[in-house]
């Protein structure tokens, strides 16, 4: 419930300028309508609803499935870990040697997903994080774990603790997780291109004005048309402004995704429930 209010309270704080911007419209053209023939743009107004549409719905569509490949990759990213901590299991021979890697490697597949959300995030790193692996560098980025894992897999092989397809199983799992981590920060570090958001942008703000601008020669001069005027462009913007949000998967807000509950599930199923919440 709080995370929630949280959020919906981002919404709110994201949108404030917006709202505001669409009150300062909607009162000129209150204004407007004494001394304007407003009436002379009402032909425009199908024209311009068809091209904000094709627009609108174009960048939305696609803001979708931005947020849809993320919530893909996070899901292969706890696929990947649990299918690292199955694989171990099955490897594993009860000897204390090969005991003290494989329990390094779980703790680190588990921290490597809390610092990956913490550098998708932009956030600090948590210190109970660097508590999980004490063996590795307090400052590791999630590419340097990966990259650990893969010289523990490879000490597993050459002490002979494990066979060759053993190994390559064990490889395939930790490049799977290399490229689910690689398209997550790909979706992070590659936004929608600037000219083009703002293009979609400053159509829909045209839109809700001409839109507005058309019911005042219907009645703005009165209480129903102004409300009814207000709101049409505060649904025009903000379909605008959804699609701003849900191009960012990443973000701690409404539309954003739920990391720490996929990095918790993930420490839950390699450590145990009582690590759940382990770097949070």
């Amino acid at each position: 419930m709080n995370r929630a209010c949280r959020s919906a309270g981002g919404m709110l704080g994201r949108f404030r300028y917006d709202f505001v911007a669409i009150l300062v419209v909607a009162a000129v053209m209150a204004v407007a309508v004494d001394y304007v023939a407003l009436e002379s743009v009402s032909g425009v107004v199908p024209l311009m609803g068809t091209v904000v549409a094709i627009f609108i719905g174009f960048r939305n569509r696609n803001a979708y499935n931005r947020w849809w490949e993320a919530r893909t990759l996070w899901g292969g990213v706890v696929s990947n870990g649990r299918s690292l901590d199955y694989a171990l299991r099955a490897y594993e021979d009860g000897t204390p040697e090969m005991a003290a890697i494989t329990d390094r490697m779980r703790r680190r597949e588990a921290r490597h997903a809390w610092r990956l959300a913490a550098g998708l995030r932009d956030t600090p790193v948590s210190p109970e994080m660097a508590g999980l692996t004490p063996e590795d560098p307090t400052d590791c980025t999630a590419t340097e774990l990966l990259r650990r894992q893969a010289v523990d897999i490879g000490e597993l092989s050459h002490a002979g603790m494990i066979d060759r397809q053993a190994r390559r199983v064990l490889v395939t799992i930790n490049s799977a997780q290399v490229n689910a981590a690689v398209g997550l920060e790909r979706i992070k570090r590659q936004p929608v291109p600037r000219f083009y958001a703002l293009f979609t942008r400053s159509l829909a703000w045209f839109f809700a004005v001409i839109v507005c601008t058309r019911l005042d020669g219907t009645g703005h001069d009165n209480a129903v048309g102004i409300l009814s005027g207000t709101v049409i462009m505060a649904l025009v913007v903000i379909a605008e402004r959804l699609g701003v949000l849900l191009e960012e998967p990443m973000s701690d807000d409404a539309f954003g995704l739920p990391v720490d509950r996929f990095c918790a599930t993930l420490t839950a199923d390699l450590l145990g429930p009582s690590h759940s919440m382990a770097g949070v």
